[in-house]
């Protein structure tokens, strides 16, 4: 396989090593040790020249921040002219770090819903979802309009959905130490849902389509944007195999993610080789 490496925000490149995407992201692309991107790069139909990919972003990043907050600078300075020439590809990632703020839309008490359906707080998921939206508008926008005023064209871009996570109360470890998390069975306790694993996993499904059915839409709706559904790839039942914790799955997870997901999307649109 050729060589391959994702930049940090800090680091400096290569020399022959410019990168062809542009990713921009939360712990899905920078989840330590495995993560979309590193399957991504190491996928053998995954095309050579989009190896190399600048990462900006960074764990718990919000959609808003790369636009209006603390990571808008990063991306300035990739949408300047010096930049614009290189990438062919976008990949935005985001919107679970938002989820957790807006305790999943849940309802305030749902210590008597008895479906994921009644937990649901749908006057708070239709804000939640309308301002993710809005976010993304933005950035949309943004990488437009630094691709309006000159000879290239604005790359394409790729949006992803998530799976369906477990909000069994696992969270980021490190040789037996809790960083962070959990995230999702906080929120659950904290809204009074009852301890049933059913009904939780029916709560999380429920948000993750509604984030997907939002990405989906709003691609199909603006030129050269795509999206990558990832929803019921991986497993459900022995989930441990592929869930390292309650947002992020492990190494063989995100494999199985972009083998099944991604690489076939991006085949088709001429990133990674076709199948056979």
């Amino acid at each position: 396989m050729s060589a391959s490496r994702i930049y940090l925000p800090t680091d400096s490149w290569e020399p022959g090593e410019f990168p062809a995407v542009l990713a921009i992201g939360d712990s899905w692309f920078w989840y330590p040790r495995n993560n979309v991107l590193q399957a991504l790069v190491e996928h053998k139909r995954l095309k050579d020249p989009y190896r190399f990919v600048q990462m900006l972003g960074n764990n718990g990043a919000k959609l808003e921040e790369y636009v209006f907050g603390r990571y808008a600078k990063q991306l300035e300075k990739h949408l300047s002219p010096g930049f614009r020439g290189v990438y062919s590809a976008i990949l935005i990632s985001g919107a679970g770090n938002d989820a957790v703020d807006y305790r999943l839309a849940l309802r305030r008490n749902c210590s008597r819903a008895h479906s994921a359906e009644a937990c649901i707080d749908e006057d708070t998921m239709g804000v939640f979802i309308g301002k993710l939206s809005a976010a993304l508008s933005a950035l949309l926008q943004r990488i437009t309009d630094a691709y309006a005023d000159g000879p290239v064209q604005r790359p394409d871009i790729f949006l992803h959905s998530y799976d369906y996570p477990v909000p069994d109360g696992r969270g980021f470890k490190l040789a037996d130490l809790k960083i962070t998390g959990p995230w999702l069975q906080p929120a659950m306790e904290a809204r009074r849902v009852e301890a049933e694993m059913v009904l939780r996993r029916g709560v999380c499904r429920i948000l993750i389509d509604r984030l997907a059915a939002m990405y989906e839409r709003f691609a199909a709706t603006h030129e050269r944007v795509y999206f990558i559904s990832s929803t019921g790839c991986l497993a459900s039942d022995n989930y441990k195999k592929d869930w390292d914790n309650e947002l992020h799955p492990t190494q063989a997870g995100f494999k199985q993610v972009v083998d099944r997901c991604w690489i076939p999307v991006l085949a088709q649109h001429g990133y990674a080789k076709p199948a056979g």
